[in-house]
């Protein structure tokens, strides 16, 4: 009977440890969002050139990655920078992720890429030359991509982060069917998009620059979008300066590089980090107390200037954010992920 005892002692006890490494597990998975049904599939979409917070907007991102927050499923470039693409992709595989797939803004419904919006960059040739990276010709056209990872995708589970210019999803919106879906652009983006974040527009109005760089494709995202909008303005990313904190990081980081050679590690407006945070932060609703938003409907004139209505429209959910949160806390919390080291 002792024995039996202790046999019986010993496999409750073999089960009272399993049941504690188990609910460790647990908290430990919940803790770094990886085990999660709320992680968001999400797609990036980046005129990375022009301005250096894109560059920061890719650092943030990656360092919710590496806490798990956001599963990176493709990155888009809109600019038609001969080296934007190389030089995102060699900020990718700096951060440890070298097969997150990118397309290029390209060739659809008489739009060729010739015609893009095309920037003098002070850093994407550099950043290309400097770090290793794939060669361009690997990387596909961007509405190839776009139907490619939604046909794949989950109904209504992919979140699309734009902070560029609406070249690429203006013309994915203009999509026929293909090998990859039977549905045209509107009808597949319905099915399988939660939500677009925009950096975009200036609220209650303004013009701003990534609406008025393509501006035919501004007023088509903006009107026809099947899927709700939130639209992050010119006037919540302008306070939020960063980019100091990056002298702390290592000379071969190619964040620090970037804004050394964007404007010598001074600090810069943070407009493309904020939507990407959001993005990222908000799954399921979830609020973070940083931003609020106001309903409404946006509109966006020939000219890329745009002005925001305040009456909701049937079938069409358009928000822009007012910033709650105070400005030294979050540009400390964007600066801290944009110290982020390869994983």
């Amino acid at each position: 009977m002792k024995l039996k005892a202790q046999r019986r002692y010993l496999v409750r006890g073999a089960f009272a440890t399993a049941a504690i490494f188990a609910v460790i597990f647990l908290v430990a998975c919940q803790g770094n969002h990886s085990m999660t049904d709320s992680v968001p599939l999400l797609i990036l979409d980046t005129d990375i050139s022009s301005d250096v917070d894109d560059v920061g907007a890719v650092a943030l991102l990656h360092g919710l990655a590496n806490q798990g927050r956001v599963q990176i499923a493709a990155m888009m470039v809109s600019s038609a920078d001969p080296w934007s693409v190389s030089c995102l992709d060699a900020l990718n595989t700096w951060f440890g992720r070298p097969d997150i797939p990118i397309g290029m803004v390209s060739m659809i419904s008489g739009v060729s890429r010739g015609q893009s919006i095309t920037d003098e960059s002070k850093y994407t040739r550099i950043i290309a030359e400097e770090f290793p990276h794939d060669s361009p010709s690997t990387h596909p056209g961007a509405v190839a991509l776009y139907r490619k990872i939604l046909s794949q995708a989950e109904d209504q589970s992919v979140t699309l982060v734009s902070i560029g210019y609406l070249t690429n999803l203006g013309h994915l919106l203009k999509s026929q069917a293909d090998a990859h879906s039977d549905l045209d652009g509107i009808t597949l983006v319905r099915a399988k998009v939660e939500k677009l974040i925009c950096m975009g527009g200036q609220y209650p109005s303004g013009r701003e620059w990534n609406f008025y760089q393509d501006s035919p494709s501004s007023i088509q995202v903006v009107a026809s979008w099947p899927t709700p909008i939130v639209f992050s303005g010119f006037e919540i990313g302008k306070d939020l300066l960063t980019g100091t904190a990056l002298k702390d990081a290592a000379p071969d980081n190619p964040i620090r590089r970037s804004y050394e050679l964007y404007n010598n590690l001074t600090d810069r407006p943070s407009w493309d980090q904020v939507a990407v945070y959001y993005g990222v932060m908000t799954v399921d609703n979830k609020k973070t107390g940083l931003w609020s938003r106001v309903f409404g409907e946006n509109i966006v004139q020939p000219d890329g200037s745009n002005y925001w209505l305040n009456k909701r429209v049937p079938n069409r959910e358009h928000s822009y954010l007012v910033q709650l949160g105070k400005t030294a806390r979050i540009a400390a919390l964007f600066e801290q992920l944009m110290l982020t080291t390869p994983r």
